[in-house]
């Protein structure tokens, strides 16, 4: 088990919602011009597939992973030559490029690190089997749409109808195995599986992998590392962290 925690999340998603429904006729705290916007932009901003990607930081506040400063960093990036170019008017329209690029670069983030995450058995693999979405994001269209995209999990895209307070819950789960488990070897799995009833709250809001689309955003990742290298360059507070492990 292990978890990553961000400081810039929903925040950083808002101030690009709110600069788009500026541009538009849309009500002030409104998705619905964000979630357009999102979709209907080429993955990685790339027209055709020469094109460079597009890829992006976004902390309106002081960020943990990587350990940085507040600031907005935007790239264009070329994999056959791993090089980062700076962006204009033209290749990165603010903030409609945005829209796609934060929930990108949000993923991808889970991505980079995910990686290189290990347990008894060796590595973990890059791609999911499931991936779970909790919380208010997990109401968001655009949101599970790209989490599947990038992330690529084989079985889909879920959401656990839980209420908004899923990290209390599987702590709770965590406590009640500690202190009730029959045996000192009983499995969480094993206890869990008694207690959980998957087909009253989970259920399949996407579809994960596509062939071609999660390879892409592979190809991306090494350019991802290098903006967030460049970050840290820039306006690093200290180590940049790779990963929290409970």
């Amino acid at each position: 088990m292990f978890m990553l925690c961000y400081k810039n999340g929903g925040l950083a998603r808002e101030h690009i919602r709110d600069a788009i429904n500026k541009t538009s006729s849309t009500i002030d705290k409104s998705w619905d011009a964000f979630n357009k916007t999102a979709l209907t932009t080429p993955a990685l901003g790339q027209s055709q597939p020469t094109d460079p990607m597009r890829l992006g930081l976004f902390f309106p506040r002081p960020e943990i992973v990587p350990n940085v400063k507040a600031g907005t960093w935007r790239y264009l990036y070329t994999p056959s030559s791993s090089n980062l170019a700076a962006v204009s008017d033209t290749t990165w329209p603010v903030p409609t490029a945005d829209a796609r690029a934060i929930l990108e670069s949000q993923f991808l983030s889970l991505r980079l690190r995910s990686q290189s995450l290990v347990n008894p058995q060796g590595h973990l693999p890059a791609q999911p089997r499931r991936i779970y979405m909790v919380g208010g994001g997990a109401v968001n269209p655009a949101i599970a749409e790209l989490a599947g995209q990038v992330l690529g999990g084989s079985e889909g895209v879920f959401k656990l109808e839980i209420g908004g307070n899923a990290c209390a819950l599987g702590g709770a789960y965590k406590a009640a195995w500690g202190v009730h488990r029959r045996s000192g070897d009983e499995k969480f799995e094993d206890f869990l599986a008694d207690r959980w009833s998957e087909e009253s709250f989970v259920r399949r809001i996407g579809d994960g992998y596509r062939e071609g689309v999660f390879e892409k955003y592979g190809e991306a990742l090494g350019g991802f590392e290098k903006v967030e290298a460049m970050a840290i360059r820039e306006a690093g507070q200290g180590v940049v962290a790779r990963g929290v492990h409970a």
